[in-house]
Formats: structure tokens, sequence, C-alpha cells
């Protein structure tokens, strides 16, 4: 973290402090999910920034891979180590920058970074991303390791229906693990490539609210990358669980477990995610609901609670989990010692009542199975 911010802070960026996860004034966000994020109304010249460079690190919330949790790489909260360059420097100086960190500031040896660009789309009227493409080829990157990909890939935003937008070239790190990428065969970014780097989002783009793009009257650079995939890269680890982050939390939790009883490796990890996105929600005093905001740690837990009644696993405290979490990562995040209390009291009548649900539900499920009876809508329903 430090290393990052320092390297910007040398090229001329002034560091911000972080922002809650909780938007302040976005009705368009449940919680912040993307360093750019808060600071959206600098982009469409609605605010001035306080400086034309800036950089900082910022927890975020992004549940849109909930059902990916448990592979290497997908989590529910993350820090965001983040550049911006606001009506000043473009594609040249970011893909620059962003090469010059990873190869001398962080010694990634070049042929383990793999790049993509815009391809273009017809639909939206777009062209491919020349400029990056050649930016790209300028700094040394071979034309074998850049590739040129959709929309769905490589143009990003705006974090809600309008606002702000771009395409943007994102950075591969190949971990060796699996098929390797050969020009015109597929790009496998679920095993062997991970993206560690959205080296620039080129925020050139405003999407209008009947779905058209205009031309932002100034152009501007969001970067992105994930602490916890740096940390496992650089670390040599295999997914981030191992990392420093996540992985005391995964041990304990593992610990928790009786003897005679044994979690997959995927229930594990889903279980060290949510807990740790639940306790980072918490601490913000969000309180747990069916609805909004509150609704998100409630689904977190419970989908953690089902695993352990889904195992068998009576009596398990999930108060002493969140606790751990609470107290090994208040550094990382100084709310956790704030909101203690808060924390561990939404966490404890969650429990209670949940496991009421669970049992009343579960009975339910048994005597259905038991009575052989034909399930009708209303019985699945209920």
């Amino acid at each position: 973290k430090n290393k990052f911010l320092s390297f910007f802070k040398n090229n001329d960026h002034m560091e911000i402090s972080d922002s809650s996860v909780v938007p302040k004034n976005d009705p368009t966000l449940l919680f912040i999910n993307s360093g750019m994020a808060p600071l959206k109304n600098f982009f469409t010249g609605v605010e001035k920034p306080p400086y034309k460079r800036l950089c900082d690190i910022q927890p975020c919330i992004r549940t849109i891979d909930i059902d990916s949790i448990g592979d290497k790489h997908h989590l529910t909260s993350f820090q965001m180590l983040g550049s911006w360059s606001i009506n000043d420097y473009f594609k040249e100086k970011a893909i620059s920058l962003a090469f010059k960190f990873l190869t001398e500031g962080l010694n990634i040896p070049k042929e383990k970074l793999y790049v993509t660009v815009f391809a273009g789309d017809e639909e939206l009227g777009l062209p491919l991303d020349t400029e990056a493409y050649g930016f790209w080829k300028k700094v040394g990157m071979p034309e074998n390791h850049i590739i040129k990909c959709g929309k769905e890939d490589n143009f990003w935003g705006p974090t809600a229906e309008t606002g702000p937008c771009g395409p943007c070239t994102e950075i591969f790190y190949d971990t060796g693990e699996g098929e390797e990428y050969l020009p015109g065969k597929e790009f496998d970014t679920k095993k062997r490539y991970i993206e560690i780097w959205n080296a620039g989002v080129f925020m050139q783009l405003n999407k209008n609210s009947d779905g058209t793009f205009s031309k932002l009257s100034f152009t501007s650079v969001d970067t992105g990358a994930g602490l916890e995939r740096l940390s496992m890269v650089l670390n040599g680890f295999s997914t981030v669980y191992d990392t420093d982050l996540l992985n005391p939390i995964k041990k304990f939790i593992e610990s928790k477990i009786p003897s005679d009883k044994k979690l997959c490796e995927k229930d594990i990890r889903i279980m060290t995610d949510h807990l740790r996105t639940a306790s980072l929600i918490l601490s913000e005093k969000v309180s747990l609901s069916n609805e909004g905001r509150g609704y998100i740690p409630r689904k977190l837990i419970r989908r953690c609670m089902m695993i352990i009644a889904k195992n068998k696993i009576k009596n398990f405290d999930f108060s002493e989990v969140i606790a751990f979490v609470l107290d090994n990562y208040s550094d990382l995040f100084p709310r956790f010692s704030e909101n203690r209390d808060f924390i561990l009291s939404e966490i404890r009548k969650e429990q209670v009542q949940f496991e009421k649900i669970l049992e009343n539900g579960l009975e339910k499920l048994e005597n259905i199975n038991n009575s052989k009876k034909k399930i009708t809508a209303e019985i699945a329903f209920d």
C-alpha cells in the first residue's frame, strides 16, 4: 500500500483520504463499489477536485460477483488502490505509469503481464481503442500480449445508470496454470490470467438517461488495482485467501469446526469473505434488515449460516468469528474498534433469529419428504 501511494505521490499525485463504504448524497448506489464512485462529481465538473492528480486506497463492496465467491480471486469486499487524472494526462501517461509501477516498483517481469484493450462496438458506435493499443506497444508490451476485448470486459461504467464512462485497459498476471493464450484463441481469465489492475478507464463519454453517449467536456483517467489480488501475486500464492488479508480469518474459522465435521474449501472461503464483508458494512452502523442497504449483510450472514446448517454443525458461534475479524483488522478498518459493540450485537441477534427460521424450515422439509405427498406450488413457496 505504501509503495503504491509513494509511487504516485512521487509522480505528482495528491493522496486523499478514503470514504465510507456507505455513499454520501448518492442515491444511485447502495455501497461504494469502486475507488472512483465517491469522486464522481469531479469527473462531471459538478465539483472542483483538490488537485488534478489524486490517489488513495478505498474499501469497496461489490456483490455482483457473489456467485463466484469461493474461487481463487473474487471477493464481495476489497481494498482498491486508485489513481486519477482529472482533465490532465490521458492514455499515454496512464499506461506508462502503470507499466513502470508494476515492472520497476513491484519488480513483476513484463513477460508475466498481459493487457486488454477495447475492441470497439458497432452497437455503441465506438471504434477499436487504437491509442491504448499503440501506447502499450510503445512501453514494450509484445503484441501477442495485447488482447482486444468487447464492451463486457473493456468498456467501463458508469457506476450507476448514468454518468462518466469510457473504454478501459486491464492488466492480467499469468499464473501459469491452465491453457496458454495464443492470438485468436480464448483468453482464460478464470484460471490462468488473473486481472490485477484496471490501469485506465479513459473517461471521455457520459452515458445519458436515454442510453445514448455524449462526449464529456474534458477527459480523465480512473485506475483501480485490488490490494488482495496484488498481494496474492507478489507473494506467489494461488488464491487471495492465502494472503495475510484473509488467511488468518480462514484459519480461525477452520479451528472452530468440530473435529468430526469437515467443510469443503469453497464453503470456508465463502464464510471468510462474507463475514469480513458483513463486518465492514456493519462497522458503518448499518442495521440488518429485509430491504435496502441492510439486506446485503443479512444475506451474507445467512448464506454462512446455511453452510453451517447444511453440514449439521451445532452451536457454531458466529460472533466469535466476527470478534476475531474486528480485533485483528482494526488497523485497516478503524471503525471496527469504534463500533465493535454494535457489530457484535447485530450478529448475535441475527444468529438467534435465523436459527429459529432454519429450524422450522428444515423441520417442514423433513415432514414433506417423509409424507411422500405431491409438492404443490403453495408448499414450495412456503
